[in-house]
């Protein structure tokens, strides 16, 4: 099973991420000691992994960190209120990376009108901020595996009613979990497995060269046979729907398809007889406008047509939604309140003799109702304006694969770009199966998109949302921006990285939304040709104890299809470190990163002198650093200016053209408190003026886990040959 390859899109293109707040005062709270190495709080699984809407129950949270002085619990959409419950200081002792971890009390509440989906989780303590962890938030009523109870069989199976959610863990390699109900025949049931998608972004997940759980499914009759069975449906989850063939008791079993098992496998199974959707067609509706659309899925006893109203719609973008139906409500599924205007796709546009006209802006919903079709869409272009196409389907819970080509009206094949890069084919994006791609007109003419599955499948869910539009010089936001804990009165280092697109090499403001109280950003703009940067975060030294979600992103001017400019902001897209194997590192997306002022950490002072470096091409410069340690931390500290791991490097500071020279004293180990930075500039170096950037100091907290700390700002101005200040005159 892949690790990263096979993952969903950032949905914080779709959430504005918010907070709620313990109401517990870690000031007033006795807590454990720090440890010697703060790291990040490596939260584990919920228990239970799911809470029922309008529900208050105790959640246990699972953590490789003591959780004492929690002071805020984020989820990435309002409403949900989580507070810390521990009644007394708790250790929690870091094991090996199996171990499930220490659990934690908390006192959950879910308002009865909160969307159900899986939510992602965020702690922050008076000491440190969390990893990732979620959360389910069902319709039905939680059922919680019975602990020290054999249900491995299906005479000691579980019993369960329905409608239900049965919260479980498969604990222990071989292990499967048995639950059984009384069942009529013709009676439409779903069982929905939620397994991968309520661990996927859990940090230490990665048990024995496996990382996360792939269930099987498996529905036994009332003569003890297989009636019914799944591996995987949506990712590796696994989902049963069947009219029940005979009255009698039935029982399903969960376990992994490969047997194995761990404290963190935490599953839930959504077990319910209501109307279960696996998507709308069309897929998407105008804003401002209403449209009536079939629900394709089961249980529907049908009723299938229900109208997607967008008249009072204040935003627009991909979110989950249920429909009421008269045979009850549906579940939550993936749909589109659009800019632009929408079309159906009519099945037939399987050549390009009955490709579909399209006129750009639009957005176009198709099915492959057949396996070995290829759909096409023509439109018209002029010579050098550029199009871009993006297309959705298993971003939002579908099967497929898409494949996707540009082809002139010969039929010829021809160049578009894909993550910045020229092909003729666009398959997969960034950790996801949907592409998306630019396309650059070399003539004016009609010109046609075509859509395939990789695998030439088709049938009810092979389903897709296309949307076309034309566009222009772009730029897109990415770094390494997961997590910073930082203690009043210091800095701490995140990096920012952008992809210039369509030849855009204009400035690009750096940003970040929802800074902490007494928390901010040292300014920086990305000049022409520079797209790495560091983002300097500073706690001022009356900075109190407190924690947000915020937003990473990037503003620049853009010229449009008409040649004007507009102010554009873009939104980063966010990863998380998990570990792979042998201890290495990965990255998973996610919708949240999160900033804290805690506690004073493992480095008290890192000061980097002098703080204006003046270089020409071919010169170099050296940069005097000192730390000031904790007491208790006595490891050794590496200096850097780049984020490296072995040989994989996942942020950098410094300009093209200026380097880190080997010549520098970066390890500070024992009574070492000093070390040095050697700047050179190459002889192409470009001018740049005052570019901020600062000396880091890396605090190793676990072989794959690391505390980026920054000094003072330094700013660095490139000269040209004559030592002139080129960008100072312009």
């Amino acid at each position: 099973m892949r690790c990263i390859a096979y993952s969903i899109l950032t949905l914080s293109l779709f959430f504005c991420m918010s907070s709620q707040h313990s109401s517990v005062n870690a000031a007033d709270k006795k807590t454990t000691p720090p440890p010697s190495k703060i790291g990040f709080r490596q939260l584990v699984a919920m228990k239970p992994a799911a809470v029922q809407q309008g529900d208050k129950r105790k959640i246990q949270l699972h953590t490789s960190y003591t959780l004492d002085g929690t002071h805020s619990v984020f989820f990435d959409q309002p409403g949900i209120k989580m507070t810390f419950a521990e009644p007394k200081p708790k250790a929690a002792p870091r094991r090996g990376r199996g171990s499930v971890g220490t659990p934690f009390a908390f006192d959950i509440e879910v308002p009865k009108n909160q969307p159900t989906r899986v939510y992602e989780c965020r702690v922050a303590t008076d000491q440190a901020v969390s990893s990732v962890s979620h959360l389910l938030v069902t319709p039905y009523p939680v059922i919680e595996e019975v602990e020290k109870k054999d249900n491995n069989t299906f005479d000691t199976a579980q019993v369960v009613t329905f409608p239900s959610t049965i919260c479980g863990i498969c604990e222990k390699t071989e292990d499967l979990d048995c639950y059984k109900f009384t069942g009529k025949k013709g009676q439409e049931i779903t069982l929905q497995v939620y397994a991968q998608r309520v661990t996927e972004a859990i940090h230490t997940m990665q048990t024995s060269g496996v990382y996360l759980m792939d269930s099987i499914l498996t529905l036994y009759g009332p003569q003890k046979q297989i009636v019914a069975q799944n591996d995987n449906f949506i990712k590796s989850d696994s989902l049963i729907t069947i009219k029940l063939p005979a009255d009698g008791e039935y029982v399903f079993e969960i376990r992994d398809a490969r047997y194995k098992g761990t404290g963190k496998y935490a599953y839930c199974i959504e077990f319910s007889e209501t109307p279960f959707v696996y998507h709308t067609f069309p897929l998407a509706v105008q804003k401002g406008k209403t449209t009536e659309v079939e629900l394709q899925g089961h249980a529907l006893k049908g009723n299938n047509k229900v109208k997607f109203s967008a008249t009072d719609a204040k935003e627009t973008g991909w979110v989950r939604r249920t429909f009421k139906t008269p045979a009850g409500e549906t579940n939550s599924i993936w749909t589109l309140i659009s800019e632009h205007p929408q079309v159906s796709a009519p099945g037939t546009n399987i050549s390009s003799k009955t490709a579909l006209p399209l006129t750009l802006p639009v957005g176009v919903s198709a099915q492959f109702s057949e396996a070995e079709q290829t759909h096409f869409y023509k439109f018209k272009a002029k010579k050098d304006q550029y199009y871009f196409f993006k297309l959705m389907s298993n971003r939002i819970d579908l099967p497929l694969d898409c494949v996707m080509e540009v082809q002139d009206a010969k039929g010829k094949v021809q160049r578009i770009f894909v993550n910045g890069s020229a092909t003729t084919e666009s398959d997969d994006g960034l950790q996801t199966k949907d592409s998306e791609f630019y396309f650059k007109a070399p003539a004016d003419g009609d010109y046609t998109v075509t859509v395939r599955d990789l695998h030439d499948r088709g049938g009810e869910r092979f389903a897709y949302h296309l949307s076309g539009e034309l566009s222009g010089p772009e730029f897109e936001v990415y770094g390494e921006y997961y997590y910073a804990q930082i203690a009043p009165g210091t800095n701490m280092m995140w990096f920012g990285r952008v992809k210039r697109l369509n030849g855009f090499n204009g400035p690009i403001e750096m940003n970040i939304e929802g800074l902490p109280k007494g928390v901010t950003l040292e300014p920086v703009t990305l000049p022409p040709g520079v797209n790495d940067c560091g983002l300097i975060l500073k706690a001022t030294k009356d900075a109190p104890i407190n924690a947000s979600l915020v937003k990473i992103s990037g503003k620049a001017n853009l010229p449009g299809p008409d040649g004007k400019e507009n102010e554009a902001v873009r939104y980063g897209r966010i990863t998380c470190e998990i570990q792979s194997g042998g201890g290495g590192q990965a990255r998973w997306p996610i919708n949240t990163s999160i900033v804290g002022v805690t506690k004073p950490l493992d480095l008290l002072e890192v000061t980097a002198t002098p703080s204006e470096i003046v270089l020409k091409p071919g010169e170099s410069a050296e940069i005097k650093v000192k730390i000031k340690r904790s007491e208790v931390y006595k490891d050794p500290v590496t200096l850097a200016t780049s984020f490296m791991y072995f040989t994989s490097k996942f942020g950098e500071q410094l300009p093209p053209g200026v380097t880190l020279s080997k010549k520098s004293k970066t390890r500070l180990a024992g009574k070492t408190l000093e070390g040095t930075l050697v700047l050179e500039a190459s002889k192409k170096a470009a001018p740049i003026k005052r570019f901020p950037f600062a000396a880091m100091a890396r605090v190793g907290i676990t072989f794959s886990i690391t505390t980026n700390y920054a000094s003072n700002v330094l700013y660095l101005t490139v000269t040209d040959t004559k030592g002139k200040d080129k960008l100072a005159k312009k």
